[in-house]
């Protein structure tokens, strides 16, 4: 028994029906890894039987052999560590029925043990990758993305109602994956997240979670430029205003000053030599073409490589003057 309790405290395993012996620590390998295995035996009376319920009385479940286990225990030590568990078979008088016996440790019909999953539930808690969590678990990818997937879902809040401020997004996820979200914009809280991003998918969320009248309650609904939001929204939001997020508009004007600046500065790509370097200026300087005006420096004298000692407003102005198509797109 003290080999028993002492293993019990190093593998927290609080089921006094698992009993270990002397020496039930061996070393072997398993996926072409070297491994750790500790050797246990399952076993108890059972009070009923678990097919009929049949009280167990005068012997009426009796043992019935034993059937072995390969359960996946977090790492004890360097090496990925197994708790090759005996457990204990039972057979029933009255219906005939077989069962094998159960423990906390580890669902039934299942291989990976309670403590396995609480150890990625609690990694995943962290900032780590998927990958790094299963390292560190001695699981697959697959099994980790699951586990936390399932507890994710009681976890999921229930919303009856929509906010009066909605925002539209996507993100990519597992395989490059684009998945959509839709958040509180007044909170900056996530209401909830769709694996896909497609109309299709969005739609059908929506009509058949929110009725008529929550969608109604939607006042704005912030969106980036993807079309596919703005031709479905009026459908199922009738009463609220699209606006687009003001980070993608000017993402979109820097964008569009850059495709100007990058044609115009391969015209002068020649053999000239005041052409090449207008071009290396236009190349090595673009983004001051995109700052500001008013956040120009106009005072500072500062040494600029291919310019010499100049104001950032007088490299600009003349960078600009190059071409009339430049500066007429900088100032719009």
């Amino acid at each position: 028994m003290p080999t028993s309790n002492d293993m019990r405290k190093v593998l927290d395993i609080q089921d006094k029906n698992i009993v270990f012996e002397d020496n039930c620590v061996v070393q072997g390998h398993f996926k072409g890894k070297e491994c750790k295995y500790i050797k246990g035996t399952l076993t108890y009376i059972p009070k009923e039987c678990m097919k009929c319920h049949a009280p167990n009385v005068n012997y009426s479940v009796y043992r019935n052999g034993t059937q072995k286990s390969r359960i996946t225990i977090p790492m004890s030590g360097v090496k990925p560590t197994y708790l090759l568990l005996k457990k204990q078979r039972f057979q029933c008088k009255e219906c005939g029925a077989t069962f094998t016996a159960k423990t906390p440790v580890v669902k039934e019909n299942c291989f990976i043990s309670h403590y396995v999953k609480a150890n990625i539930l609690n990694l995943a808690s962290t900032a780590q990758s998927v990958k790094d969590i299963s390292f560190q678990a001695n699981v697959s990818s697959a099994t980790t993305q699951r586990f936390i997937n399932e507890e994710a879902k009681k976890y999921k809040p229930h919303y009856l109602q929509l906010p009066k401020h909605l925002s539209f997004d996507e993100f990519k996820y597992a395989n490059s994956t684009l998945a959509f979200e839709y958040i509180d914009a007044d909170k900056g809280t996530i209401i909830d997240i769709l694996p896909s991003r497609d109309s299709r998918t969005i739609k059908d969320h929506f009509l058949n979670r929110f009725g008529l009248m929550a969608r109604k309650k939607v006042q704005t609904i912030t969106v980036d430029m993807n079309a596919g939001y703005i031709s479905f929204i009026p459908e199922l939001f009738p009463n609220a205003k699209i606006i687009i997020d003001r980070f993608h508009l000017v993402q979109l004007v820097n964008r569009s000053m850059n495709r100007t600046r990058v044609s115009i500065m391969n015209q002068f790509h020649t053999s000239n030599g005041e052409d090449m370097k207008k071009y290396r200026r236009l190349k090595r300087y673009w983004k001051k073409i995109l700052k500001k005006a008013s956040q120009l420096s106009y005072t500072k004298y500062k040494s600029y490589s291919m310019f010499g000692m100049r104001l950032e407003s007088a490299i600009v102005d003349e960078m600009l003057g190059y071409d009339t198509l430049l500066k007429n797109t900088n100032e719009v």
